[in-house]
């Protein structure tokens, strides 16, 4: 139950062999590789500074551009195709291929023809969604002038006759009607339509006044309107509402035409992984140098697959190769990918940990203590026998439909906090609230009833509370011991100790320890916690300060209160829902009774699932590990086969 040892490996092969020794690392599944080519890498490693760095290779674009074409087609076909959601999706399992049947069947089909055809429909609806656009817009145009009617083509054909359509400013409207009344003998004006800040008119006007009505017009800032269009407005706006209607009547043709391609997705993710998987062989090359015929490959490797991957290596080019080990510097520590290695239970929780920081090499691997209280945590928090009972037994089915690890890991979480909800809730009597016991008449043994018990709930939510925190310190002085730092253990732990020991002591009445040890505690602090700076003011004001952090630990301690207030909060929630469906009047609560009862409790038992969930992780984040966890470690990703849709097998 640790952090996997690593070793750096590495491994000097001919150029002509590298496509080989890939194909096995990629099938090997448990190397990293480390970017050679990165510039402050190769500054700081003189003997590789006359390598050159190694190409992708000439088909790179090629494959690319492939591997986005059936990216393209995957998309549209699943924008029209109904795709599993939710629960449904997390259940599914991917079709399991081995690496030569992709090869083989990959190489069979015949998926260009699939794109072209995809292609050109996506055109066509990019077309009509242009026309619908465009139409959009002239019909938003019109429907000013809708109440203009008359064709626009017999404006055009006047010819005695000048006509001027458009608007100006609402605020000049009065003012342009009765100049234009004044100065204009032979015209007419009629105000067309309205909104809030023009007012669109219709002016008519003889031919030798055109430029006076121009110039007039120019005067109140008059914006022209073009007739692109003969029809009357109402019947050109019809006409194209007309058109939009059988546009989308072409998108939804067009839609089950892709919709049928439905039955090629599966071939066409074949063809995706495979050409997915040659691209990741090619973009590794990134990382490597070489010379003109000799490539450079450096990674990290579990040292415990040392063998297995010389096995690997051996496989694919036989003897042609120089392999070596060696342990990481310490100016390495940091870079050093992570691996964790847990027991069934406690490898449950490990994303738990990865959610806030996993931790650096030099660490300890915080998952087994954390996954006993968060196990604890959840279980007191949602307190209900009935809903951890639906839990558990949810999550179990999960676990035998689904295949992939990762899944099943994210329901194995659950289903060990629905155990313990099952544990607490027994403790409690919760059963779906009191359902058992005020409307059936069954009385469930139980422990301890929390609305007489809140005091006594409260004082084991501080007593785990305190535990958890005196473990979290012990962690951090084991590690400090462990690199040697046995004065900082005793001071930046042993203090904390015999001041939280003296306190709580003192606070049971055992006055005389508990006050030797706290005086020792406090002593200890001011004069430990200051070491570090090198003016007696600095060593002073910081001794003071770590005397104030007991303050920090005391707001921890009553943290752990929500561990009380959760589980009241689950249990009173649950009364209240059944009161509520016990409310129903005779007989037509036999009917909706169960209606209501399900979708209620169900509800209950989603929302302070999720709060158990949150603050069950809060508790590990910022009461335990701030007392000795500094995590940043880098996940530990190895060069694999991809898995986006199928899972490939060796």
């Amino acid at each position: 139950m640790a952090i996997i040892n690593m070793n750096k490996f590495t491994l000097l092969a001919f150029e002509s062999q590298k496509e080989n020794i890939l194909k096995e690392l990629q099938l090997f599944e448990g190397v990293q590789f480390i970017n050679l080519q990165d510039e402050e890498f190769i500054k700081n490693h003189e003997e590789i500074q006359d390598l050159h760095k190694d190409s992708l290779g000439s088909k790179h674009a090629e494959y690319e551009e492939n591997l986005s074409k059936l990216r393209f087609s995957l998309d549209l076909i699943n924008n029209y195709v109904p795709s599993k959601s939710g629960l449904l999706a997390l259940l599914n399992n991917k079709r399991t291929l081995s690496y030569e049947d992709l090869d083989k069947i990959a190489s069979q089909i015949s998926w260009e023809d699939h794109w072209k055809e995809l292609r050109k429909l996506d055109a066509t609806l990019s077309e009509l969604a242009n026309e619908k656009n465009k139409l959009e817009g002239e019909i938003q145009s019109l429907r000013t002038w809708s109440s203009f009617d008359a064709p626009f083509q017999y404006l055009k054909e006047l010819k005695s006759s000048v006509y001027f359509i458009g608007s100006i400013s609402k605020q000049y409207e009065v003012r342009f009607i009765n100049e234009f009344n004044e100065k204009i003998s032979e015209g007419y004006l009629e105000i067309v339509n309205r909104d809030n800040q023009d007012t669109y008119f219709f002016v008519l006007g003889s031919k030798h006044q055109r430029e006076a009505i121009d110039d007039m017009l120019k005067n109140y800032g008059f914006t022209s309107f073009t007739l692109a269009y003969d029809g009357k407005p109402s019947d050109v706006i019809k006409e194209f509402r007309t058109r939009i209607n059988n546009i989308h009547e072409e998108e939804i043709k067009i839609g089950k035409t892709i919709e049928g391609f439905k039955d090629k997705v599966e071939d066409l993710q074949l063809v995706y992984e495979y050409y997915n998987n040659i691209l990741t062989r090619m973009e590794a090359s990134n990382n490597f140098l070489k010379t003109n015929n000799v490539v450079t490959i450096i990674g990290w490797v579990p040292t415990e697959n040392n063998r297995e991957l010389e096995e690997h290596i051996k496989k694919a080019v036989g003897e042609d190769y120089h392999l070596t080990f060696e342990e990481a510097s310490e100016e390495e520590v940091e870079d050093i990918p992570i691996k964790l290695r847990n027991n069934a239970f406690a490898s449950s929780f490990e994303n738990i940990v990865e959610m806030y920081s996993l931790p650096l090499y030099k660490e300890v691997d915080p998952t087994p203590i954390l996954s006993v209280f968060y196990f604890i945590f959840f279980g007191m928090m949602l307190s209900d026998a009935g809903y951890g009972l639906i839990m558990v037994i949810v999550s179990a089915i999960a676990m035998k439909i689904i295949k992939d690890p990762e899944k099943k890991k994210n329901f194995k979480l659950f289903f060990y906090a629905g155990i313990s909800t099952v544990i607490w809730g027994a403790i409690y009597g919760g059963w779906f609230g009191d359902l058992f016991k005020t409307y059936f008449g069954i009385n469930i043994p139980y422990v301890i009833d929390p609305p007489q018990n809140i005091t006594q709930i409260l004082i084991l939510s501080v007593i785990f509370g305190l535990l958890h925190i005196y473990i979290g310190l012990g962690i951090k002085a084991y590690t400090l011991i462990r690199n040697g730092d046995w004065k900082d253990a005793i001071y930046d732990v042993g203090t904390w100790y015999a001041t939280l020991t003296g306190a709580i002591l003192m606070f049971l009445g055992i006055g005389a320890l508990g006050k030797v040890l706290l005086i020792i505690g406090l002593v200890g602090l001011l004069l430990t916690q200051g070491r570090s700076y090198p003016t007696l003011a600095g060593k002073i004001g910081w001794g003071i300060y770590g005397v104030y952090g007991i303050t920090s630990y005391l707001g921890d301690i009553v943290s752990y209160s929500r561990l009380l207030a959760l589980g009241l909060a689950t249990g009173f929630i649950a009364n209240a829902l059944n009161l509520i469906v016990n409310l129903i009047p005779k007989p037509y609560g036999y009917i909706v009774a169960p209606l209501l009862f399900i979708p209620l409790h169900t509800f209950n038992l989603l929302v302070n699932a999720l709060g158990s969930y949150v603050h069950a992780a809060r508790l590990q984040y910022l009461e335990f590990f701030n007392k000795f966890y500094e995590g940043g470690g880098k996940k530990f990703i190895p060069y694999k086969l991809s898995d986006e849709y199928i899972k490939i097998t060796k």
